[in-house]
Protein backbone atom coordinates (compact mmCIF):
# COMPACT_ATOMS: atom_id res chain seq x y z
CA UNK A 1 0.00 0.00 0.00
CA UNK A 2 1.32 3.47 -1.05
CA UNK A 3 1.38 6.09 2.24
CA UNK A 4 -1.63 7.75 0.27
CA UNK A 5 -4.09 4.55 0.73
CA UNK A 6 -2.69 4.10 4.50
CA UNK A 7 -3.96 7.41 4.67
CA UNK A 8 -6.95 7.43 3.12
CA UNK A 9 -8.15 4.33 4.93
CA UNK A 10 -6.93 5.72 8.14
CA UNK A 11 -8.97 8.98 7.92
CA UNK A 12 -12.10 7.08 6.04
CA UNK A 13 -11.84 4.61 8.83
CA UNK A 14 -12.24 7.45 11.57
CA UNK A 15 -8.87 6.17 13.26
CA UNK A 16 -6.92 8.14 15.37
CA UNK A 17 -3.19 8.82 14.67
CA UNK A 18 -0.35 10.03 16.85
CA UNK A 19 -0.77 14.13 16.66
CA UNK A 20 3.06 14.51 15.14
CA UNK A 21 1.80 13.66 11.72
CA UNK A 22 0.14 16.99 12.04
CA UNK A 23 0.58 20.98 11.76
CA UNK A 24 -0.14 20.77 15.93
CA UNK A 25 -2.45 18.30 18.24
CA UNK A 26 -5.93 18.49 16.97
CA UNK A 27 -5.36 20.08 13.22
CA UNK A 28 -5.97 17.13 11.67
CA UNK A 29 -3.71 18.35 8.54
CA UNK A 30 -1.47 15.60 8.06
CA UNK A 31 1.23 19.15 7.70
CA UNK A 32 3.76 17.70 10.37
CA UNK A 33 6.12 14.68 10.56
CA UNK A 34 6.33 12.07 8.07
CA UNK A 35 6.79 9.17 10.45
CA UNK A 36 6.36 8.74 13.77
CA UNK A 37 9.58 8.31 15.26
CA UNK A 38 12.29 9.66 17.70
CA UNK A 39 11.99 13.29 17.92
CA UNK A 40 15.82 13.76 17.02
CA UNK A 41 16.39 10.77 14.65
CA UNK A 42 19.40 10.30 12.62
CA UNK A 43 18.01 8.60 10.12
CA UNK A 44 14.82 10.85 9.36
CA UNK A 45 14.22 12.64 6.30
CA UNK A 46 15.74 16.66 6.32
CA UNK A 47 12.14 18.15 6.42
CA UNK A 48 11.41 16.07 9.58
CA UNK A 49 14.92 17.18 11.33
CA UNK A 50 13.70 20.98 10.41
CA UNK A 51 10.56 20.16 12.24
CA UNK A 52 12.52 18.78 15.28
CA UNK A 53 14.83 21.49 15.49
CA UNK A 54 11.54 23.70 15.39
CA UNK A 55 9.38 21.90 17.77
CA UNK A 56 11.76 21.02 20.34
CA UNK A 57 14.38 23.79 20.45
CA UNK A 58 15.64 22.55 23.76
CA UNK A 59 16.23 18.78 22.73
CA UNK A 60 18.22 20.49 18.95
CA UNK A 61 20.38 22.89 21.60
CA UNK A 62 21.42 19.76 23.40
CA UNK A 63 22.29 17.76 20.74
CA UNK A 64 24.21 20.37 19.06
CA UNK A 65 26.60 20.44 22.55
CA UNK A 66 27.43 17.23 22.38
CA UNK A 67 28.16 17.69 18.41
CA UNK A 68 30.84 20.42 19.90
CA UNK A 69 32.13 19.01 22.65
CA UNK A 70 32.44 15.64 21.45
CA UNK A 71 33.18 16.21 17.52
CA UNK A 72 30.42 14.19 16.10
CA UNK A 73 28.20 15.42 13.92
CA UNK A 74 24.53 14.39 15.01
CA UNK A 75 23.69 12.82 11.23
CA UNK A 76 26.39 12.29 8.25
CA UNK A 77 24.93 14.37 5.93
CA UNK A 78 24.38 17.88 8.47
CA UNK A 79 24.78 18.61 11.83
CA UNK A 80 22.58 19.79 14.37
CA UNK A 81 23.92 23.10 14.01
CA UNK A 82 23.05 23.75 10.78
CA UNK A 83 19.94 22.35 11.35
CA UNK A 84 19.10 24.74 13.95
CA UNK A 85 20.18 27.62 11.58
CA UNK A 86 18.17 26.42 8.69
CA UNK A 87 15.11 25.47 11.02
CA UNK A 88 15.09 29.65 11.59
CA UNK A 89 14.91 30.40 8.05
CA UNK A 90 11.78 31.96 6.44
CA UNK A 91 11.53 28.92 3.69
CA UNK A 92 11.47 26.23 6.89
CA UNK A 93 8.39 24.14 7.62
CA UNK A 94 6.33 25.44 10.05
CA UNK A 95 6.87 23.43 13.49
CA UNK A 96 2.76 24.19 14.52
CA UNK A 97 3.87 24.06 18.20
CA UNK A 98 7.12 23.58 20.44
CA UNK A 99 7.10 20.85 22.97
CA UNK A 100 7.42 21.63 26.38
CA UNK A 101 9.78 19.38 27.89
CA UNK A 102 9.08 17.49 31.06
CA UNK A 103 11.06 16.16 33.79
CA UNK A 104 12.37 13.62 32.05
CA UNK A 105 13.86 15.72 29.50
CA UNK A 106 14.82 17.72 32.54
CA UNK A 107 16.96 14.57 33.98
CA UNK A 108 18.13 13.52 30.39
CA UNK A 109 19.48 17.19 30.16
CA UNK A 110 21.53 16.91 33.52
CA UNK A 111 23.08 13.64 32.47
CA UNK A 112 23.90 14.82 29.71
CA UNK A 113 25.83 17.71 31.05
CA UNK A 114 27.37 15.48 33.61
CA UNK A 115 28.83 13.33 31.09
CA UNK A 116 30.52 16.11 28.96
CA UNK A 117 32.51 16.86 31.47
CA UNK A 118 33.98 13.03 31.02
CA UNK A 119 36.29 12.04 28.28
CA UNK A 120 34.79 10.04 25.62
CA UNK A 121 35.22 6.33 25.85
CA UNK A 122 36.07 6.27 22.19
CA UNK A 123 37.73 8.12 19.96
CA UNK A 124 34.89 10.40 18.54
CA UNK A 125 37.16 11.71 15.40
CA UNK A 126 37.30 7.95 14.18
CA UNK A 127 33.52 7.48 13.85
CA UNK A 128 32.93 10.87 11.43
CA UNK A 129 33.38 9.40 8.25
CA UNK A 130 30.44 8.91 5.74
CA UNK A 131 28.26 6.17 6.47
CA UNK A 132 29.27 5.56 9.99
CA UNK A 133 26.94 4.70 12.83
CA UNK A 134 26.91 7.22 15.04
CA UNK A 135 24.94 5.74 17.55
CA UNK A 136 22.19 2.87 18.00
CA UNK A 137 18.91 3.07 19.35
CA UNK A 138 19.33 1.84 22.57
CA UNK A 139 22.13 3.96 23.20
CA UNK A 140 20.29 7.17 21.91
CA UNK A 141 19.43 9.49 25.13
CA UNK A 142 17.05 11.32 22.72
CA UNK A 143 15.31 8.21 21.75
CA UNK A 144 14.51 7.36 25.76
Amino acid sequence: MSTEEVWERTINAGLPYHWCYDSFPGANDRRGSSRCSCSACTLANHRDLLLTAGRRPRLAELCALVERVRQVPFNPNITMAELIALSRRRDAPDPGVEVEETEDFERMERDVHAAMRRPPTWDSKARTGPGELLHSAAGCAACR
